[in-house]
């Protein structure tokens, strides 16, 4: 009925949740990074990775599997295609001469380098997406605000226990 990974890890965070009360804080400062470590092990308990929305640690293995796995390689390849050499250059006495005999509506300008001017039609590198996602359907909202909940009432009766109750009756009076 219930993933005991999700409810590890909620579990988890409130438990280190409750713990950030032990930091060398104000009050306020150990209220906010225990909120904020919370919310990171919420993120974590709901996160789904890759294309077919994995917990992390799947995710994680699987490229680490692949990165240390061996490959195949096949270094055969077609043949290519040779390319005629590049002419000899002219002499520049013989390009002048040329440049003289040839009208100027009749010269051609040189072709641009391939190589350094891009084609209008070629397509720019785009970026890989790697899917993300949360699993809200799969975890609940349930499990996520007790955690929540539970923590608040730690937090709550610690600032009662130091000091707030006082506070609190001067609202009262």
């Amino acid at each position: 009925m219930f993933n005991d990974r999700d409810l590890g890890i909620l579990g988890g965070g409130a438990l280190l949740a409750v713990l950030c009360l032990f930091l060398p804080f104000s009050f306020a400062g150990r209220v906010v990074v225990g909120f904020l470590v919370l919310v990171g092990f919420m993120a974590l308990a709901l996160l789904r990775l890759g294309p077919d929305r994995v917990p992390p640690e799947v995710w994680l293995m699987r490229r680490y599997r692949y990165a240390v796995q061996t490959r195949r390689y096949v270094n055969q390849q077609a043949a290519s295609r040779r390319e005629a050499p590049p002419a000899p250059a002219a002499s520049p006495l013989r390009e002048s001469r040329s440049a003289r005999e040839t009208p100027p509506s009749v010269q051609r300008p040189d072709p641009p380098n391939p190589g350094r001017i891009p084609q209008p039609g070629a397509a720019a590198p785009q970026a890989i997406l790697h899917p993300l996602d949360l699993a809200w359907n799969e975890v609940g909202i349930y499990p996520l605000l007790t955690a929540l909940l539970g923590v608040v009432g730690v937090y709550f009766a610690v600032w009662l226990g130091s000091g707030g109750a006082q506070e609190l009756s001067l609202w009262f009076q």
